[in-house]
């Protein structure tokens, strides 16, 4: 019985303790997170002013040394980058001219189904009425008028879009690269050894005017040089008027099978000298319709 009276009395303790405790702990309980955060940012802005304040003090002005030290790297990236830009650019201007010669290639295939695969002639610009000439046949095939009806092509040429297969984009039209008169603005030029020439490079090779001739006698149209870079404006010419100086020692040249390929100085003249040197005509790529010594 004392036993069971102890346990009683210890029982109704703790049971008068529990809400006690309760009560003593619950206020405590609710203000803890408060005081946590009112520490944490007491604590950050400790942290922030002993931190971040010195820095602020730190900044100073950048010298003058440092400026040109920055300069100069820029400039010597920039030395670096132009040549590459320049070359890329070049590099797009010589697809476009070879873009420009493989139109014509077609017009001239056009030309030849509808005319009995007749070549037109190389024609010249002191006659721009004569009949067959390239440069007034082979303009309509790409909706482009005939050379003689574009008035002051010398000057406005630039300003038809649809007239750019006349322009080659490296070739520029500074008074340098233009007649007098204004009307001879030929960037690309017809093999005039195909219907004929009386030179001096060609003493034994007949002369047959401006006559249309037919393909079909040229054997190997692949290797057979039908239109081409042309150096000193004029709608005809032959090795020694190819324009190698505005492809970087290159020139772009359109065969009779409408393919176009590109060849170096060395390809045209001897040691690639246009001055002294002679033209190569047994090149095993380029047949101008002449062979040396046959009648």
């Amino acid at each position: 019985m004392r036993c069971l009276a102890d346990g009683k009395r210890k029982l109704g303790k703790r049971s008068a303790f529990k809400p006690r405790l309760a009560i003593a702990f619950r206020p405590a309980t609710l203000h803890q997170p408060i005081q946590a955060a009112r520490h944490f940012f007491e604590k950050d802005a400790v942290v922030r002013s002993k931190f971040l304040e010195p820095l602020h003090f730190r900044c100073r002005a950048v010298s003058l040394v440092e400026v040109l030290v920055v300069c100069a790297i820029v400039l010597f990236m920039l030395a670096l980058l132009v040549p590459s830009l320049t070359a890329a650019k070049e590099r797009a201007r010589t697809v476009q001219c070879a873009n420009n010669l493989r139109q014509w290639g077609f017009a001239s295939r056009y030309y030849r189904d509808d005319h009995a695969d007749y070549l037109p002639t190389e024609g010249t610009y002191l006659a721009p009425d004569k009949p067959y000439t390239w440069f007034n046949v082979l303009p309509p095939y790409l909706s482009a008028p005939p050379y003689r009806d574009v008035e002051g092509v010398g000057d406005f040429i630039k300003e038809y879009p649809e007239l750019h297969v006349w322009i080659c984009p490296s070739k520029n039209l500074s008074r340098l690269h233009k007649s007098a008169s204004g009307k001879n603005q030929f960037h690309y030029g017809m093999n005039e050894v195909l219907d004929g020439m009386n030179s001096r490079w060609t003493p034994d090779f007949p002369d047959l005017g401006e006559n249309p001739i037919r393909a079909t006698p040229f054997r190997n149209p692949a290797r057979t040089v039908l239109m081409f870079d042309i150096y000193r404006n004029d709608s005809r010419g032959h090795q020694d008027d190819v324009a190698t100086s505005f492809h970087h020692n290159f020139a772009n040249v359109l065969f009779l099978d409408g393919a176009v390929a590109g060849f170096q100085a060395i390809d045209f003249m001897t040691d690639g000298d246009y001055r002294r040197g002679d033209p190569i005509w047994m090149h095993p790529d380029l047949y101008w319709g002449y062979t040396p010594g046959a009648r």
